[in-house]
């Protein structure tokens, strides 16, 4: 079984649209979809679609709460929004994620998509304050209910309340238990989960770079894991994704470009290595995996589900290439003589 704690769960809403969205005018909506979101909400049905259990924990609370939890339970009961465009062999007794969230008096957030001809747009509201004591119980479930995992993923921005600290304190917690411990998050809490030892962090190249401050894309990974992280997964968009750890790199891209709705790209790539964690693959069969899986999420119009066959077409095609130790070792530059830099590439949105 896989964990999955979701710091800033939400209620995603995606508007699609047939013309490119401008400011300040009007637009006539075609389809609006409302599903469970919150970047770890969206690992958990994606690893539903790749037929492996997981249990969801996180803040929950008001009424926007209750509407998740009630299409999550329709989803497992093969709703609409299901995870998978359609059932296979290897899934068919997949079951949905168990839900042991943790109540909190404040509403759970909301977020907005718009899927327009050029792509996506988001906004993603902050998510309710946590009082302190609701922040030690959401750690205190978490590590509880860690112990019957095999992985812990954590995935996604902290809500108010949470601090970069607390994250640190929770990854430390959990892999002094010897719990293998998935972090995809950003900006400070990205070197809290570093510094705390996590087993993988998933940055994509902006958030590697603005936490690091190096530019060139190995060595802000090797800066991280110089910081303690063990392994870093880093989605470069179109051009892939780099599998770092501290003897070798690892790149693979889609063999051409993919179109449709990047949001839930990153979310289907954590689910993609967290089974991998737990079937024992090797790095290259991990990275590959990550990649097909990614991109296959790209082609379904909602975040949280993927395509199971072209997954598994892009899963045959995919080559993997090592970098050579002489340029992995050139790109290389000590984390601590770095400070954060601003964002300096274009991203597409993802639910925090």
């Amino acid at each position: 079984m896989i964990l999955v704690l979701t710091p800033n769960p939400a209620l995603d809403v995606t508007y699609e649209v047939a013309d490119i969205v401008e400011a300040h005018g009007e637009h006539r909506v075609q389809r609006v979809r409302t599903a469970p979101g919150g970047k770890g909400v969206n690992v958990a049905r994606v690893l539903t679609a790749l037929g492996e259990p997981s249990t969801l924990v996180g803040p929950l609370g008001g009424a926007p709460g209750e509407e998740l939890v009630g299409l999550l339970e329709e989803e497992g009961a093969g709703g609409e929004d299901a995870g998978a465009e359609a059932a296979e062999p290897e899934v068919a007794d997949s079951v949905p994620p168990l839900q042991r969230w943790t109540p909190v008096a404040g509403a759970t957030r909301r977020t907005v998509t718009i899927v327009d001809p050029a792509g996506a747009t988001g906004f993603n509201e902050p998510g309710p304050l946590l009082a302190p004591a609701e922040v030690e119980q959401v750690l205190e479930d978490t590590i509880a209910g860690a112990a019957a995992a095999d992985v812990v993923v954590i995935s996604g921005s902290l809500p108010p309340g949470m601090a970069p600290e607390d994250l640190g304190r929770l990854v430390g917690g959990l892999r002094s238990t010897g719990a293998v411990v998935v972090v995809d998050t950003s900006g400070p809490a990205l070197l809290a989960a570093a510094r705390a030892g996590a087993s993988v962090l998933k940055p994509n190249l902006r958030e590697a770079r603005q936490a690091t401050g190096i530019e060139e894309p190995v060595a802000a990974c090797r800066a991280l894991i110089d910081l303690g992280a063990g392994t870093v997964l880093c989605s470069q968009g179109p051009d892939g994704m780099l599998v770092v750890t501290a003897d070798q790199a690892l790149r693979a891209r889609p063999p051409g470009p993919i179109s449709g709705n990047p949001t839930g790209a990153g979310d289907a790539a954590v689910a993609a290595v967290s089974r991998a964690l737990v079937q024992g693959f090797e790095l290259a069969d991990l990275l590959r995996d990550a990649v097909a899986t990614s991109a296959s999420a790209v082609t379904r119009p909602v975040a949280g589900q993927i395509d199971l066959a072209v997954a598994r077409e892009l899963r045959a095609e995919l080559v993997v290439e090592a970098i050579e130790a002489q340029d992995l070792a050139e790109s290389h530059e000590p984390a601590e003589s770095h400070e954060p830099a601003s964002p300096s590439t274009p991203h597409t949105p993802e639910t925090p």
